[in-house]
């Protein structure tokens, strides 16, 4: 039996044109179908890598929780101790205390103040006496010295 691809010589050309058909029909079914899965891949294993490294975070944070809540509460104990009365060891003890001084030094500079505005009225007529006393000594200085 005669080949009639082999007779005319076409054999060859088939066998190339099949090859670059077949190429072409998978890089289009790869294009269409494979691509799309594979670009979502890099992505994926991304988010998941954060996921991993964010649940580790966590849980370090969680570990290292109840060292936390026990400095958070020997400091919350000392504010405690401080801000409230406690037989004058306190700040706030302390302000009380502060507060009551400077109101008993602010009260007597208060009469300190009268004292010493009375201080000086006194002088001014003293002052006055004075004046009148050395004119009645020597009514003519005055004039002598005028």
């Amino acid at each position: 039996m005669v080949d009639v691809l082999d007779a005319i010589g076409l054999r060859d050309i088939a066998a190339g044109v099949s090859i670059v058909v077949g190429v072409a029909a998978g890089l289009w079914l790869f294009v269409r179908k494979v691509w799309p899965v594979v670009k979502t891949i890099p992505a994926g294993v991304v988010s998941f890598a954060r996921a991993v490294l964010t649940a580790a975070q966590v849980l370090d944070s969680v570990k290292g929780l109840p060292a936390f809540i026990e400095r958070t509460d020997a400091r919350i104990g000392e504010i405690h101790h401080e801000v409230h009365f406690n037989n004058g060891s306190s700040v706030k003890d302390s302000a009380i205390r502060t507060e009551l001084a400077v109101r008993e030094l602010k009260e007597t500079a208060g009469r300190l103040e009268v004292g010493v505005a009375g201080l000086y009225t006194r002088v001014d007529e003293l002052a006055a006496v004075d004046d009148r006393l050395w004119a009645t000594v020597d009514p003519d200085d005055e004039e002598d010295d005028g």
